[in-house]
């Protein structure tokens, strides 16, 4: 009686052995082959590219040949057009402990979740596995903007002879009540009369241009969180009409067009 049972607690013990632990992705570890599936970045706007990589590792102690690595879009989620559309590639050998690695552009023309599945199996299908990572695609965020021309004591002035440095200071806030931004960045075009010095910015983001471009380090606002970024530039000539224009386009780091600011200003 007592090893009748005590039989249904060790079946019992078994199956809670096996069963992946939580967040796992069923199926990412299989028969000596383990994938992991990522992306960058985790949050896009719509229609902006992002890349996922499909990374495979042979757990056992043999060697696997023609082993197949492979990406396929999955919930909205494809490769641009021209490209496969299911990119993969063939690892002759495999050694044990070895690891390979393939990546791919991808994109989503909905919002919401979308999903990237990399797969990994052998040349018999007797090792195989897949894994699942996804991307939140959301819509424009509702990005404001403000540039203010200044001189350098920080009063808007708004004439500035040659030769004189003078600053441009641009407020990029996040209107959006609840949604995060993907990552931005903000490119700001001279006029061929003005010159790029330096500059400055909050939270951590660096700004760096030489001539009349400039480009800032990615970054991402909160709903309600506003950067400001302080640009010296230096008058180096003055146009006929005496008015110049500089310009701010806020951006996805995928290129896409969120928010574009202008500020133009007398130079005589």
């Amino acid at each position: 009686m007592r090893a009748t049972r005590l039989l249904p607690l060790v079946l019992l013990g078994l199956f809670a052995t096996a069963r992946p632990s939580v967040g796992a992705e069923p199926g990412c570890n299989r028969w000596d082959l383990e994938v992991t599936c990522t992306t960058n970045p985790s949050r896009v706007i719509v229609t902006d590219p992002f890349t996922a990589t499909v990374t495979v590792r042979n757990t056992g102690d043999v060697a696997l040949a023609n082993v197949t690595l492979q990406l396929r879009g999955d919930l909205g989620a494809h490769v641009p057009a021209g490209e496969p559309a299911q990119p993969s590639t063939v690892i002759e050998k495999l050694e044990p402990g070895e690891t390979k690695q393939l990546s791919a552009t991808f994109k989503s023309d909905t919002v919401g979740v979308t999903r990237v599945i990399g797969g990994a199996r052998d040349a018999l299908g007797w090792a195989a596995a897949n894994c699942a990572c996804t991307v939140d695609v959301i819509g424009l965020p509702a990005i404001q903007s403000e540039m203010t021309d200044k001189d350098l004591q920080g009063a808007e002035k708004g004439i500035f002879p040659v030769g004189e440095s003078f600053t441009y200071v641009l407020e990029v806030q996040n209107d959006a009540g609840t949604t995060v931004t993907p990552e931005l960045k903000i490119i700001f075009s001279l006029p061929k009369e003005l010159e790029f010095v330096s500059a400055t910015a909050e939270m951590g983001v660096t700004v760096a241009g030489a001539g009349q471009a400039a480009e800032s380090t990615p970054f991402t606002l909160t709903p309600n969180q506003s950067l400001r970024v302080t640009m010296t530039v230096k008058a180096i000539a003055a146009p006929a009409s005496n008015l110049v224009q500089t310009r701010a386009s806020i951006q996805t780091t995928g290129g896409v067009e969120v928010a574009e600011e202008t500020e133009s200003t007398t130079v005589k």
